[in-house]
């Protein structure tokens, strides 16, 4: 899945991310396809991409994951002759930097703070798939939940009383990953809205109530820390 990653912090890394050349998508343009042999690593910088697997019986993909700004993604091309094992899609109009896998193999390795990063993040997926599994009897609405903290403790801004996400989401996104149908993610917002948890804003929104929100959701949201941001 998508990590996260301060640049500034590894200059290896850093000085990859300098001499990329990025590369502009619209709004529902493939980034690469799952099977294709995978030369690079992306970083996202504007907007935010789509992990898509295969649908049975439809044309479209399901989306199994988001990557957003300053996420990596397609990380299989750290690994020679390792296909990428998701269509990726522009949700929106993005902008990503391509990093050569290979390049990107050698700044991690020069890098423990970033190596160890994804391993903790690799660990942290593996624990919260286990949660995830484990909660399958929670409704749809607490796995709604459960992705709308994700995606604000990603890529909101934390003040310590509210959470602004300046980037919205479809219902189709939402619906997609977290397993349930794009009416009950309407309906669940609606009613968060109306209760005062979330506000809406004209391309993002507002989580008034986290704790509300947090309780609303899975074990997987109750077990996760949550913090605040600096930026």
């Amino acid at each position: 899945m998508p990590l996260q990653v301060i640049p500034r912090r590894d200059r290896k890394l850093n000085s990859l991310i300098k001499k990329a050349t990025p590369r502009a998508y619209r709004k529902g343009a493939v980034i690469y396809r799952r099977g294709e042999p995978s030369a690079a690593v992306l970083l996202v910088q504007v907007g935010h991409v789509r992990l898509t697997l295969p649908k049975t019986g439809a044309d479209c993909g399901r989306i199994v994951g988001i990557a957003g700004p300053q996420e990596l993604l397609g990380l299989e091309a750290v690994t020679l002759d390792v296909p990428r094992r998701y269509t990726a899609i522009a949700g929106s109009s993005c902008t990503v930097l391509p990093l050569k896998g290979t390049a990107v193999f050698k700044a991690l390795r020069a890098s423990p703070m970033t190596l160890s990063q994804i391993l903790r993040s690799n660990d942290r997926d593996l624990a919260e798939a286990r949660l995830i599994s484990s909660s399958s009897g929670f409704s749809s609405k607490a796995r709604i939940a459960d992705v709308l903290l994700d995606l604000a403790y990603r890529f909101g801004v934390d003040d310590g009383r509210r959470i602004k996400l300046d980037h919205w989401f479809t219902h189709r996104e939402l619906a997609d990953l977290a397993g349930a149908h794009r009416s009950t993610v309407t309906t669940a917002i609606n009613d968060w809205i109306y209760d005062g948890v979330l506000k809406q804003q004209p391309r993002g929104l507002i989580i008034n109530k986290p704790g509300t929100l947090r309780k609303a959701g899975t074990e997987a949201s109750r077990k996760r820390r949550r913090k605040v941001a600096t930026r």
